[in-house]
C-alpha cells in the first residue's frame, strides 16, 4: 500500500496533503538549525529557530525585527547602498529585513547584511546573507518610493551546531525553560513580542547529593558575604576523592553549622582543596564544619537533560553523572530546590528528590506530566512517579517511582495526544503509545508502527503532534523523509503517511529535500495547528535552509483559485490582474510550477526574484510540483473455490468516488498512468475546469497478474481526495 504526499483523513478518505510556503531562510546556510515553539496562548504563538550560538523569532508569518525606520532610497548600483531616516543606527554585520519598496521590489522581503555603515549619512551598503556577497542592483527596478528596514531580532546562545538535538525546553506562561546536558538551565523569557530575555537559572538552595560522610572539613574563612575562601581538610568525599576540580565553578554546596543549615556558590577554583564562593545563605561562623552536601549540578557532574512541569513543580533531571534522578522545586517557585529550610526542618512544600531504583543504570531521556502521575522515559523503561495515592499530594516524603513497561526510550522527546504520551523507542525505529488502560490497571505501550514497520526506517529524530484539523503526529526522519501519523485513538485510526518535499537537495537533482526539525503551533486565527520545518534544499548552485510551513488542508467550502498544492511556495494577491510576481529570491534560478486563478500554467523560471506569467491574473502560486500517490493493497473479492489472494486476475474497469478532484491518474503502476478529466455539459470553455465530486467509472488497462492493485496520483497544482476505490475484475481459479 501506497500513501505518499498524501493524508489519511479520520473518516476514512485519502486526500492530498498540501504544499509548504516559504517563511524564512536560515540564517546559516550550511549548518543545521531547529525550530521550537513558544505558545504564550492561542493567540500568541511563535515559532524559535535556534542555531549555532543564535535564536530568532517568527510569528503570523513573519520574523521579529527591532523598530523598523523608513527607506529614503536604494541605488542600482554593483553595491547598492540604502539610505534611511529615523535616529536609530545599524552597525557592520548587523542582518536587516527589508520590505514595502515600490518600485525596487527586489529586494522586498528580503534578508541582508549590511556593510560600510555611515552614520552621519544614515546609509550602509547590502550584502547577501553570506556577508561576503555585494547586492548587484543593477538589473533592479528603480527605487520609487516607501519600504522599512530593520535589525532582525537575535539572542545570542552558546550553543554550538553539534548541540541542537539535545536541547529539550519546557514552558511555563512566558518563560521557556531550555535544558541541555552540557550546558547550565536556561530561561527565555518575553516580555513582549519584540523584547525577550536569556538567562541562566540561579537554582535557590538545592539539589543536593547526599550528606558528607567521611572525616573532610569546609572551613570557610568568613560567613557572610562574596570573596570568601572555603578550604576543605582532605579531598576525600569530593568528586569522588579529585577534591574540588575547576568545572566545580558554578556549584552549590550546602553547609550545616550546629543545627542551621547555609549554602555557598562556588565562584572560583584555586585548588583540591581550595575553592573561593559567595556565601547564599550565612554559615553561623568560620568553623570548621563536617555536615556538608554537594549540589548535583555542575560542568563536573553534568545539568539536566529535560524537565517538565507536575504539581506546580518544576521537574528536572538525567544530569550525567545522576543518570536515573529526578528533581522537584519547592511547590509554586519554580528555581527553588530547598531540601528543607534552615533548621532542617523538611515541609510538604520543600523540594523533593527521587531516583529510579532499577538493577541496571536508566538514564531519564524526557518526562511528561499526565493525570496518572508523573512519566519518565529512561534508556531501559518507562516510569510513573506519583505520591502513594492519587489523592495525595507530591511531597518529599511521599513519593515513589515504579517501572510501567520496559521498552526504553530514545532521545527524542514524546508528545501528549489525548490521554496518551507518544515515544520513539530506544533503537528509534518504533513509536510507541504509553498509556492508562482501565482493563489492567496500569500501562501498556503497544507499537504504533507495527503494520508499517517500514516507514520509521532509518530512524526518527523528532516529533510534533498537531491537533486540529486531523489530528497528526509529525515526524522529521533521518533520511529527511517526513512521516506523519494520523491518531485518533477514540476512533481507531492509527494511519501512517510519508512525504517526500517537491525539490531537491543536491546539485544532481536527484536527492528528495531534507527535513531536519518539525515543531507544530496554532495559527493566530485559532482554526488549525500548523506545521513549521527546517529544509534543506539545493537551490541555484547552492545548499540553502529555509523554514518553511504546511498550509491547511483542502476542505470542501475552499475555492478553487486558493488551492495551494507546492512545496517551497509562494502566493500573491492582487486586486488588479498583474502578470509577475516579485519577492522569489528563495527559488533563484529555479524552474517552478505555476498556478492562476485556478488554473496550471507552464513552468517558470526565475529570474532576479521575478516570475513572469503570460497572461495576468489575481492570484499567482509559484513553487515545486510534487507527486501525490496512492495504491491498494492487493484486491480481495473472492472466488468460486476460497480467496482469490494469490490467484491469477485481472481488473478491467474500476470506480473511483471522488470529492473537489482534478488532475487525477490512474493505472496498474506508477510507470503507465491515465488522467481522469470530468469537465461537464454546459461548462464555459477558457476558464478553469472546475473540480469534480461525484463517482466516476474508467476503463481499467491493466494486465493479469496474481496481486491487482490500482495505482493514482496527482501531480498537479489541484487538490484531489479520494473517498472509495471500486475495482471490477475477475479472477482465475486454475481448478
Amino acid at each position: 500500500f501506497v500513501c505518499l504526499n498524501a493524508i489519511p483523513l479520520t473518516q476514512g478518505a485519502w486526500t492530498r496533503r498540501p504544499g509548504t510556503a516559504y517563511l524564512h531562510q536560515c540564517k546559516h546556510h550550511d549548518k543545521l538549525a531547529r525550530v521550537i515553539p513558544f505558545q504564550y496562548s492561542i493567540t500568541q504563538t511563535y515559532i524559535l529557530e535556534f542555531g549555532e550560538n543564535y535564536i530568532r523569532f517568527f510569528t503570523e508569518h513573519g520574523i521579529l525585527t527591532k523598530t523598523t525606520q523608513d527607506i529614503t532610497g536604494i541605488t542600482k548600483a554593483s553595491t547598492a547602498v540604502v539610505t534611511y531616516s529615523g535616529s536609530d543606527t545599524y552597525a557592520n554585520d548587523e542582518r536587516v529585513f527589508i520590505t514595502g519598496v515600490v518600485g525596487m521590489t527586489q529586494v522586498n522581503n528580503r534578508e541582508f547584511v549590511v556593510k560600510n555603515v555611515d552614520t552621519g549619512a544614515n546609509t550602509f551598503e547590502l550584502y547577501e546573507t553570506d556577508g561576503t556577497t555585494p547586492v548587484n542592483s543593477t538589473g533592479y527596478d528603480t527605487y520609487s518610493s516607501d519600504g522599512t528596514v530593520g535589525e532582525i531580532l537575535e539572542i545570542v546562545t552558546d550553543f554550538d551546531e553539534e548541540d541542537l538535538a539535545d536541547i529539550r525546553v519546557t514552558q511555563s506562561a512566558d518563560t521557556l525553560y531550555i535544558l541541555h546536558p552540557l550546558y547550565p538551565p536556561q530561561t527565555l523569557v518575553r516580555t513582549s513580542a519584540t523584547s525577550w530575555t536569556l538567562s541562566d537559572i540561579s537554582f535557590t538552595d538545592g539539589p543536593y547529593d547526599s550528606q558528607n560522610t567521611t572525616a573532610t572539613t569546609l572551613t570557610p574563612s568568613a560567613a557572610t558575604g562574596s570573596g570568601v575562601t572555603l578550604t576543605a581538610s582532605a579531598v576525600a568525599g569530593i568528586n569522588n576523592g579529585q577534591g574540588f576540580l575547576a568545572t566545580d565553578v558554578g556549584r552549590l554546596i550546602r553547609i550545616l553549622e550546629g543545627s542551621t543549615w547555609g549554602y555557598v556558590l562556588i565562584t572560583g577554583y584555586t585548588s583540591a582543596t581550595v575553592v573561593t564562593v559567595t556565601v547564599l545563605a550565612t554559615l553561623t561562623n568560620t568553623n570548621a564544619k563536617t555536615a556538608w552536601r554537594m549540589g548535583i549540578w555542575s560542568d563536573t557532574t553534568g545539568w539536566p537533560r529535560c524537565a517538565t512541569f507536575a504539581d506546580d513543580r518544576l521537574f528536572l533531571g538525567g544530569a550525567s553523572l545522576y543518570p536515573q534522578r529526578l528533581d522537584g522545586s519547592k511547590t509554586g517557585l519554580y528555581t527553588n530546590f530547598s531540601p528543607s529550610n534552615s533548621a532542617g526542618t523538611v515541609a510538604a512544600d520543600n523540594a523533593v528528590a527521587f531516583s529510579l531504583n532499577s538493577d541496571d543504570v536508566n538514564s531519564i531521556e524526557w518526562m511528561i506530566s499526565t493525570e496518572k502521575g508523573l512519566l519518565a522515559g529512561t534508556s531501559r523503561g518507562e516510569w510513573l512517579i506519583r505520591p502513594s495515592s492519587l489523592t495525595e499530594a507530591l511531597t518529599p516524603t511521599n513519593i515513589s517511582g515504579k517501572p510501567t513497561t520496559r521498552y526504553g526510550s530514545a532521545a527524542v522527546a514524546p508528545v501528549l495526544a489525548g490521554k496518551a504520551v507518544l515515544f520513539v523507542q530506544r533503537a528509534a525505529r518504533k513509536v510507541r503509545e504509553l498509556a492508562y488502560v482501565f482493563e489492567v490497571d496500569g500501562f501498556k505501550a503497544p507499537d504504533m508502527s507495527l503494520l508499517a514497520e517500514h516507514i520509521t526506517r532509518p530512524s526518527v529524530l523528532e516529533l510534533a503532534y498537531q491537533e486540529q484539523p486531523q489530528a497528526i503526529i509529525w515526524a522529521a526522519r533521518s533520511d529527511g523523509v517526513l512521516l506523519g501519523l494520523t491518531y485518533e485513538r477514540d476512533q481507531k485510526v492509527v494511519a501512517w503517511h510519508r512525504h517526500e518535499l517537491g525539490g531537491a537537495s543536491n546539485s544532481a537533482g536527484d536527492e528528495i529535500p531534507v527535513v531536519e526539525s518539525v515543531a507544530v503551533v496554532p495559527t493566530p486565527d485559532t482554526t488549525r495547528d500548523e506545521l513549521y520545518m527546517v529544509v534543506q534544499r539545493y537551490v541555484n548552485g547552492a545548499e540553502r535552509r529555509y523554514i518553511e510551513y504546511m498550509s491547511k488542508i483542502w476542505e470542501v467550502e475552499d475555492e478553487q483559485e486558493d488551492a495551494f498544492h507546492v512545496d517551497c511556495g509562494w502566493t500573491t494577491i492582487v486586486g488588479s490582474p498583474t502578470d509577475t510576481i516579485t519577492g522569489l529570491w528563495h527559488l533563484e534560478g529555479e524552474t517552478v510550477g505555476a498556478y492562476i486563478d485556478g488554473t496550471k500554467h507552464v513552468d517558470i523560471t526565475i529570474t532576479n526574484g521575478k516570475a513572469v506569467f503570460d497572461r495576468a491574473g489575481t492570484i499567482k502560486t509559484v513553487g515545486y510540483f510534487y507527486d501525490s500517490d496512492g495504491q491498494t493493497m492487493p484486491v480481495e473479492g473472492g472466488a468460486q473455490d476460497g480467496t482469490s489472494q494469490g490467484k491469477t486476475k485481472r481488473i478491467h474497469r474500476v470506480g473511483f468516488w471522488l470529492v473537489d478532484t482534478l488532475g487525477l491518474k490512474y493505472g496498474m503502476n506508477a510507470a503507465d498512468l491515465t488522467e481522469i478529466l470530468e469537465r461537464k455539459w454546459g461548462d464555459d470553455f477558457g476558464v478553469s475546469t472546475p473540480l469534480f465530486t461525484g463517482v466516476v467509472r474508467e476503463r481499467f488497462e491493466g494486465d493479469y497478474d496474481k496481486l491487482g492493485q490500482v495505482y493514482w496520483r496527482c501531480d498537479g497544482p489541484f487538490p484531489a481526495t479520494v473517498l472509495a476505490l471500486m475495482p471490477q475484475f475477475e479472477v482465475a481459479d486454475g481448478s
